[in-house]
């Protein structure tokens, strides 16, 4: 059984789905939307006139009776005579066969002869001569125009019938050798027929009148899109980029509302995004100001002490010696981290990347930083989940980005305390996990760790002086990676975890 409607449910498929096609292109195309609205108010409009043309026309209609069946019977029996009377070999009694026809047919015929005498008549006719020539004459003006006659007739007026003409045809006829005329006349039986007076042009006007006002009303909520789309740009040129212009549809309308939307959108975020750059630049110059005034005061005071031989003794003049290159050193290091974040955040900047083994890196840094965490009584642990995994970076700037959290590690971390390095590969990238034990953080400082020039509250740690700069470039580096960064603080370990594509 199923078999039997397997080709009927194809069929219904492929026309669903021939169906879905022409309604998802229908949608898309105001082309096809214009053309299908236009053909189906034509339609609309043409069916309306011819529907109502029948109405009119019996308004218009007239009724008249029509002569033309009952003129063409009496020439018709006319022939039939003359046939009857010119058979060969045939013997007929005249009069009895005018008689005759005239007891069936009611015609007056009169038979005669090339001098307008009456041979033979039917019952009734009173002529026994008449004008032969001005009777052929009036018959054959009517052959040539037939209409002429009927006209006369005045077919039905008003409701009321005028008196009927008579209807008089003839034919030459042969009889005992002699020729002769036939002349038949009588009142033809007419038929009712109906006509229309004049032409209305209602039913034009009609479809018309049809055709715009179907038109209007399809083609309405596409007028009340591009107007809602008007009054959207008018809303934006007047600095409103909150305002959203409702789309309706999928077609190019459709479709150009959204990108004026989005449009809007980017304008706006483009202007907040320069409203953050400026703020970003009047914190810049404000933090940077207040970074460099610091130390330079220091310098500036300690040189004056050296300048005005306010010592006591040759130690103190070394001590201030030091204290002012100390604090220059920290100037220099700010002036370099600032140089190395504005390049950073240049968006032309450009990586010099190759291929590189991430375990060797790691490797090198972490020997190389053994002895100031020894200092500290730290001691590195290592956890790679593989001999070499390698990644696709700039070397130079990734060991700036590694360098800093391990260092950041051995500052902030607690003494007596391992510092923990973890580099596996996942699905889609590579992870290093830099955690070390610390003093607590709140959700608010882990927020602001990658901030520009933002530092731990001293009094809470055992803070080293820095740029405030170096998470900030980190940062940096790996967004310029396409990678991920970002700290946890959890049972007194901080984790900072790097996230590189593979």
């Amino acid at each position: 059984m199923r078999k039997i409607f397997e080709p009927i449910i194809w069929m219904n498929q492929v026309l669903k789905k021939m169906t879905g096609k022409i309604v998802s292109y229908l949608e898309k195309s105001i082309r096809i939307q214009l053309m299908a609205t236009f053909t189906f108010c034509t339609l609309l409009g043409v069916l309306v006139g011819w529907s109502s043309s029948s109405f009119f026309e019996d308004a218009n209609k007239i009724s008249i009776i029509d002569y033309a069946s009952g003129m063409e019977a009496i020439d018709g029996q006319t022939q039939r005579l003359v046939e009857s009377m010119t058979g060969e070999g045939k013997e007929i009694n005249i009069q009895e066969l005018l008689d005759q026809l005239n007891d069936q047919n009611q015609l007056k015929i009169l038979i005669i002869d090339e001098d307008g005498k009456v041979v033979y008549k039917t019952k009734g006719a009173p002529e026994e001569q008449i004008n032969l020539h001005e009777t052929m004459r009036n018959v054959m003006d009517f052959k040539m125009d037939q209409v002429r006659y009927v006209e006369a007739q005045n077919l039905i007026q008003d409701g009321t019938e005028q008196k009927r003409k008579e209807f008089t045809t003839f034919y030459p006829v042969t009889v005992n050798t002699e020729n002769m005329y036939i002349i038949a006349s009588g009142i033809p039986q007419g038929n009712v027929k109906y006509i229309v007076n004049d032409s209305s042009p209602f039913p034009s006007l009609l479809g018309f009148i049809t055709f715009i006002l179907s038109f209007f009303y399809i083609t309405k909520r596409k007028m009340n899109q591009i107007e809602a789309m008007a009054e959207g740009v008018r809303e934006f040129s007047k600095g409103n980029l909150q305002y959203k212009i409702k789309q309706a549809g999928q077609d190019e309308i459709g479709l150009l509302t959204s990108n004026i939307n989005q449009m809007a959108e980017k304008l706006l975020a483009n202007i907040e995004k320069e409203k953050q750059i400026e703020k970003q630049k009047s914190e810049l110059i404000t933090n940077v100001s207040h970074d460099l005034r610091t130390p330079l005061t220091s310098i500036m005071g300690y040189l004056r002490l050296l300048g005005d031989a306010k010592y006591e003794n040759k130690e103190q003049h070394d001590e201030y010696i030091k204290i002012a290159f100390s604090k220059s050193e920290q100037l220099k290091m700010l002036i370099e981290d600032l140089f190395e974040y504005t390049k950073l955040t240049d968006e032309n900047m450009a990586l010099d990347s190759q291929e590189v083994c991430i375990n060797e890196l790691l490797d090198q840094l972490i020997e190389e930083l053994v002895p100031q965490a020894e200092e500290h009584n730290l001691f590195f642990v290592k956890e790679f989940q593989e001999d070499r995994i390698y990644a696709v970076v700039d070397s130079e700037k990734m060991v700036r980005v590694f360098e800093n959290l391990l260092i950041n590690a051995i500052k902030y971390s607690i003494d007596k305390a391992e510092i923990r390095v973890l580099l596996q590969r996942e699905e889609q990238h590579i992870k290093i996990s830099i955690a070390n034990h610390s003093e607590e953080f709140t959700k608010k400082e882990l927020e602001n760790l990658f901030e520009r020039f933002y530092k731990k509250d001293p009094s809470r740690s055992r803070a080293v002086e820095g740029s405030g700069l170096g998470l900030a470039i980190a940062k940096s580096i790996v967004e310029l990676h396409k990678g991920e960064i970002r700290a946890k603080h959890e049972n007194g370990v901080i984790q900072f975890i790097i996230l590189l594509p593979i």
